[in-house]
């Protein structure tokens, strides 16, 4: 069923539950367009070679516009004020993951958590598994949730302020 004619990985992943109407977008949004041979090879060889380096498993679920989040706007004022070391990358790749915030120089990175990283298996499995591998690539990670942050904003500037340190 996935990756058969007639559905992608939008569509047919078996644990992926996808609206009708988004299916219909899906579906309407390539309708009339014909590829070239060229252009199909092109794909297929992009596809293929992100499939050998375990990059493919999230095609799709990246954030295209990579525009920060409400929390991550506060976040940023937050480091732009109240931390010593402001030398971050957002949105920092490591692995097959990237890092709200990240000290590559430190080798550590904060994530600032909505509620669905509680709420949802999905998201909880996939956090568990970016953790693994920040750590088996030496990557010291605080992972903050907003809810948390919110309620006592004080607390977790001070305690994510000395993660990163001086």
């Amino acid at each position: 069923m996935y990756g058969k004619k007639g559905g992608n990985q939008f569509t047919k992943h078996p644990e992926w539950i996808v609206s009708e109407v988004t299916k219909e977008k899906l579906s309407t949004a390539a309708t009339g367009r014909i590829l070239t041979d060229e252009h199909k090879k092109k794909t297929s060889d992009s596809m293929k070679l992100a499939h050998k380096e375990g990059r493919a498993w999230n095609i799709g679920q990246s954030r295209w516009n990579n525009k920060p989040s409400w929390p991550e706007q506060f976040f940023m004022k937050v480091i732009e004020n109240e931390f010593s070391d402001k030398e971050y990358q957002r949105e920092y790749t490591v692995s097959i993951y990237s890092c709200d915030f990240a000290w590559p120089h430190k080798k550590k990175c904060i994530e600032i958590d909505g509620n669905q990283h509680q709420r949802f298996d999905e998201i909880i499995e996939r956090d568990k598994r970016k953790n693994k591998a920040l750590k088996d690539d030496g990557w010291l990670l605080l992972r903050i949730s907003w809810k948390e942050f919110y309620k006592d904003t004080k607390k977790w500037i001070e305690i994510s302020n000395e993660f990163i340190g001086e």
